[in-house]
């Protein structure tokens, strides 16, 4: 009996301490961990290791952008937001010191990265490479909307959007192209009839559903998660950016057309699009139909002027003024809401009273010399027909 004994309280001790360690394992799962990963919880990456695939994906993107010397920056939306908040903990974080991956770890479908075309010295080289290295690239191209109107060049193709998934993620390349406004354009990303849908979610990327413009952003380079990356030196402005940026092409043939079939052919073009653009359409009877571009500072407007046999340029100051709508020979048109200063600006308080001289380089109290066009550009900036 006493062995039988033995073995029963020797098997009830056995069960009750394998009852217990279930129990303390049911504790840590549900208490302690939960309790812990509250304070976790609100960043995602922090909750994700070094060995997740979004990380391991932009550290590949990364060695090949830097083995191909091609100069990539980040201008994913979700992750300057992090980054932002965070802004000078990442200035202080020096190369390789992360101990937590809090950023390229949070989980998403894309990260997205840009780059100036103008930059990109061995496009053609740089896909083989990085197929090599395990990526499956999408590129796409369309017709360069800078050289519209050039008939021995307005069939040239520009690359636009780069995509290249690796694993189970995927890097969006933006191609950035420099415009004569000195700003940055990237064109709308267009799918051909022969690319596989299904080959990265679409839908989901943050640029590319429609063209867009941006300042030229000042870079500088920070350690993000353990990699040195470059990113816009502001990028709240760069942020602030992205829900305005929806560019439209100017049909630049067609309203000559329509101007043209309307009895108003272009007659003088002077300027250019981020500098004293003007243009002047000439109708029957001298009746003639000046269009003026006008250019906003931080406390005034101003619109340019441009003489012909000299190029000399004058520049025609406003106090900043918002439009109203008023009708106009039956058409609804735009006016200066603030009417009033914006005629006295151009022509004085005593505007009511007619002058028969009129210079208009010298005559209106607003205006002011504003340099000389290069002679390099006049074929540009000077146009006569």
């Amino acid at each position: 009996m006493s062995r039988v004994s033995k073995n029963v309280i020797l098997a009830l001790f056995t069960l009750a301490s394998s009852a217990f360690l279930l129990f303390q394992l049911y504790y840590y799962k549900h208490y302690l961990s939960a309790k812990n990963g509250a304070g976790l919880s609100k960043s995602k990456g922090s909750r994700i290791g070094f060995d997740s695939i979004q990380w391991r994906a932009v550290k590949k993107f990364i060695m090949l952008t830097s083995s191909q010397n091609v100069p990539v920056f980040l201008i994913d939306p979700l992750i300057l937001e992090l980054i932002n908040k965070n802004f000078e903990q990442v200035k202080n974080i020096s190369y390789g010191s992360a101990s937590k991956c809090k950023f390229f770890c949070v989980q998403r479908d894309f990260t997205t990265f840009a780059l100036q075309y103008h930059l990109w010295k061995n496009e053609e080289g740089w896909f083989p490479v990085a197929e090599n290295m395990g990526f499956q690239c999408l590129k796409t191209e369309s017709k360069d909307p800078r050289l519209d109107g050039i008939d021995s060049l307005s069939g040239t193709e520009i690359p636009l959007h780069c995509i290249c998934k690796w694993a189970t993620h995927a890097i969006h390349l933006v191609v950035f192209h420099g415009r004569s406004g000195n700003y940055l354009w990237h064109g709308h990303l267009r799918l051909k009839g022969h690319t596989d849908r299904k080959f990265v979610p679409f839908r989901k990327l943050q640029f590319g559903r429609y063209p867009g413009a941006f300042d030229r952003p000042e870079l500088q380079q920070v350690t993000i998660d353990g990699l040195e990356v470059l990113i816009p030196k502001d990028p709240v402005h760069f942020l602030e950016e992205i829900p305005h940026s929806r560019f439209i092409e100017c049909r630049y043939k067609e309203a000559r057309t329509f101007f043209q079939e309307a009895g108003l052919p272009l007659k003088h073009k002077f300027g250019k699009e981020e500098d004293s653009l003007e243009l002047s359409f000439q109708g029957k009877d001298d009746v003639k139909l000046d269009i003026f571009f006008f250019y906003e500072e931080t406390d005034y407007m101003w619109n340019g002027g441009t003489q012909a046999k000299t190029g000399k340029k004058f520049k025609y100051l406003f106090p900043k003024f918002t439009l109203c709508w008023t009708e106009f020979v039956d058409m609804k048109v735009h006016v200066p809401c603030e009417t009033i200063e914006y005629i006295e600006a151009n022509y004085g308080k005593s505007w009511k009273i007619p002058i028969k001289t009129w210079d208009w380089k010298n005559s209106p109290p607003n205006v002011q010399p504003n340099g000389i066009w290069p002679i390099s550009e006049w074929d540009e900036v000077i146009q006569l027909y």
